[in-house]
């Protein structure tokens, strides 16, 4: 998808505004949510009915309109929803308009304060690509004081203008040009035909005019046939034209919403009127908020689901490099405790030759009987024991360093287990597709210790998803687990004892289950196909000739307090496939 950073301009939002007005205007506002740090979801009731309006400042995909996504909320809200729910529940929708020229749709509330007196209370949403903002703020003396604000800008970040609670709010600082909708025909010539001849005409718009698009600007050019030419090359009347039953359009409120595609059908521009100058098609729509969440609404869904993968990704990759740490001083600890059996021949070689060995000797030379034929081996001895203290002391050094190796091995094998658990989450975030399954992940995280819980809101329940179905080219069921909790489910609940039970050798997958009678003899092809999702649905998925292990359900087993998704199994043989979806 293209995006241009100044679609959203302000003529768009102003046409985005007076939509929103005529439906909300008048409107109760039941419940403020906060799905993520740069976004706010209104519940409006207008009359029976409750439209979820979405204010978001995400660089990306800043917007403010309608919207039927079912946003996923933190368990516990940030502070600024809290503010908003404290002074805007119940609250009415006064109006809703743009902030003078700019690129700033603000929302007023009708509420009351704490004392009960009625009071206003205002949501900027500043629209402006990287420097998109959503400002709270309430009534004082006739200006609008910060109440709360999604970004804070500070000296540091802006000497020009700074937006934080408790100051006055101020609109972006004016620039140097015109409002186009008071423009005159004599002015427009004059200023086109004073404009630098060898600049792109739609350069004039953007570079002389406030709220213009570079989508506008082009589309305007194109309808004055002069595509891609220069100021010179282009008929200042014909320019003019295109200029001004646009604008008429705009006085009159006269917006077309409307969606440039791609040559693929991709979205590629949006605007306030149509868009010819493409080479793709076009799409009306009904609404602005419709169009808008056509040309975000994906995109925006996609990137919170890549950002909540990217931290559990993060997670485990710290969790990963911490038992690395373990397992590498592991090994120099058992590396140590390879001295043990020499220390425990050292003490029974003392023993041995107590008879002859006198004190305060540095060393002791005496016969390893042991070996063959004897020879003689030069033990380091403490001058301040004797010869059955020294004995005494490697004896003891032994049986420490035994102790040792024995819980560094236990150590070393749990830090391994758990490693390869961590490959298996990691394999399960590769197949998340929504929120939901990598909540599901997380709170298996959370069982496993391995995240915090965090605080439950009252009568919410962790979200529980579906695994894979498909079916075989010859129609036979096979199921595949999205992650452990579910593969767990599969083998060890859901699956029949004469089913088939299919993963990937000695890596990271899905269970696979496909589904059998006693008395069936499924097709080699669905063995074959089977074979090939537990090879796709696992970490060897870009690999070539995959050893995927099957066998009977009945042969699976779990062992008590294991991980989640580790099983056993036994009776099993092994085929060789290339990793493929299953197609039905």
């Amino acid at each position: 998808m293209k995006e241009d950073k100044m679609a959203f301009d302000v003529i768009f939002a102003t046409a985005v505004a007076h939509e929103l007005d005529s439906v909300l205007r008048g409107a109760r506002i039941e419940k403020v949510y906060q799905p993520s740090k740069e976004e706010i979801l209104l519940f409006c009731r207008v009359g029976r009915e409750t439209k979820k309006l979405i204010i978001s400042a995400c660089p990306s995909s800043a917007r403010v309109c309608f919207t039927d996504s079912q946003a996923e909320n933190p368990a516990v809200p940030p502070m600024l929803c809290m503010l908003l729910r404290k002074h805007l529940s119940g609250a009415l929708i006064e109006e809703i308009g743009t902030v003078g020229f700019e690129r700033a749709i603000k929302i007023t509330f009708s509420c009351h304060d704490e004392l009960g007196f009625e009071c206003r209370r205002y949501i900027i949403a500043e629209i402006m690509g990287k420097y998109s903002n959503i400002i709270f703020a309430g009534d004082d003396g006739g200006k609008m004081k910060i109440l709360g604000v999604t970004k804070p800008v500070d000296f540091t970040t802006s000497r020009v203008r700074q937006v934080l609670p408790g100051m006055i709010y101020e609109a972006p600082p004016p620039q140097e040009k015109l409002d186009p909708l008071k423009e005159t025909y004599e002015g427009f010539i004059s200023r086109f035909e004073n404009y630098p001849a060898g600049k792109d005409a739609d350069r004039f718009f953007i570079d002389t005019y406030l709220g213009f698009s570079p989508t506008v600007a082009r589309e305007l050019v194109c309808r004055a046939g002069a595509v891609g030419r220069c100021a010179s090359e282009t008929d200042p009347e014909k320019l003019y034209r295109a200029f001004s039953a646009l604008m008429e359009n705009v006085r009159n409120r006269v917006f077309v919403p409307y969606m440039a595609l791609g040559l693929g059908g991709e979205p590629e521009e949006f605007s306030y009127t149509e868009i010819t100058y493409l080479p793709g098609a076009g799409k009306r729509y009904e609404s602005f908020s419709e169009l808008l969440s056509a040309f975000y609404g994906e995109k925006a869904e996609a990137e919170a689901l890549k950002n909540r993968i990217g931290a559990t990704e993060t997670l485990l990759q710290t969790a990963k490099k911490r038992l690395t740490k373990k397992l590498d001083v592991i090994s120099e600890e058992l590396a140590e405790c390879g001295d043990a059996d020499k220390f425990r021949l050292w003490g029974e070689l003392i023993t041995g030759s107590l008879y002859r060995l006198s004190g305060k000797a540095k060393f002791a030379e005496v016969e390893n009987y042991y070996s063959d034929p004897p020879e003689k081996v030069k033990i380091p001895l403490d001058e301040k024991l004797t010869a059955s203290q020294n004995a005494a002391r490697y004896y003891k050094k032994y049986n420490k360093l035994k102790t040792a190796r024995v819980i560094a091995s236990e150590q070393a094998e749990k830090a391994r287990a758990e490693l390869e658990y961590l490959k298996t989450v990691e394999a399960s975030l590769s197949l998340c597709e929504c929120a939901a399954d990598v909540s599901e992940i997380r709170e298996e995280l959370v069982k496993t210790g391995y995240l915090r819980r965090p605080v439950q809101v009252k009568g919410q329940k962790p979200k529980k998803t579906e695994p894979m179905y498909f079916h075989t080219s010859l129609g036979r069921e096979i199921i595949c687990g999205k992650n452990n909790t579910q593969n767990d489910f599969l083998s060890t609940k859901f699956a029949e004892k004469n089913d088939w039970w299919f993963h990937v050798k000695g890596g990271a997958g899905s269970h696979v289950i496909m589904r059998c009678e006693a008395d069936e003899d499924p097709d080699a092809r669905d063995f074959t196909e089977a074979a090939q999702a537990a090879a796709y649905f696992s970490d060897e998925r870009a690999s070539s000739n995959v050893a995927v292990d099957y066998t009977r359900v009945k042969f699976v087993k779990k062992p008590s307090g294991s991980a989640p998704g580790h099983v056993l199994y036994t009776d099993y043989y092994t085929a060789y496939v290339n990793p493929a979806k299953p197609k039905g």
